[in-house]
């Protein structure tokens, strides 16, 4: 397992490369971004879709298939280069939460996690941890953002399995559709 905990530095050289690191400013999202949503689903869903399609647990497991493949071809794009994440819901949790809600493999993973991991930003490009945080994210366990420098993008994880997609440039959010696309996806503008 290869996880290096950032230092102030590399902190403050992520919040000059993408501004708001914790992308809560929208002004400044729209300023320097293109924006879209990675999801299953063409279009934004209406309530009524949202509480029939969104609540069932067997189909989120099947597309989650689909969300890791798809976030394998983004980090293969990257040259499988380093990967920045801010995992601070995992790095402030207890671990009674995770407990209680993941496997009892998946249990013992985080607890090897919290050992190695000592502060809200990582860099690793180790893809087992990267899926593993993922996978978290998908599910809502425990959501964290991951840079990818390489490519000037930034993917957050976010309920309902439909994660924000910031990028620097409409080349990068088209090859990420693509990508999305063959996966059984979709990158929603």
């Amino acid at each position: 397992m290869k996880i290096v905990t950032l230092m102030e530095n590399e902190v403050s050289s992520l919040k000059r490369l993408y501004g708001d690191i914790y992308f809560q400013d929208i002004q400044l999202i729209d300023k320097f971004f293109v924006k879209g949503a990675l999801d299953r689903f063409t279009r934004i869903l209406t309530e009524e879709e949202a509480e029939e399609l969104l609540t069932n647990k067997y189909q989120n497991k099947l597309d989650e298939i689909n969300y890791i493949n798809c976030f394998h071809k983004i980090f293969e794009l990257c040259g499988k280069q380093q990967v920045y994440v801010h995992c601070a819901d995992m790095f402030h949790s207890s671990l009674t939460s995770y407990k209680r809600t993941l496997s009892m493999e998946e249990y013992r993973y985080i607890l090897l996690l919290k050992q190695v991991i000592k502060g809200e930003f990582i860099r690793t490009d180790d893809s087992r941890v990267l899926e593993f945080l993922f996978r978290l994210s998908l599910d809502t366990s425990s959501f964290s953002n991951f840079f990818f420098p390489s490519i000037s993008t930034v993917i957050i994880g976010n309920y309902d399995m439909s994660l924000p997609v910031f990028c620097k440039d409409n080349q990068t959010i088209t090859r990420l559709e693509n990508i999305a696309h063959t996966s059984g996806l979709y990158i929603r503008r």
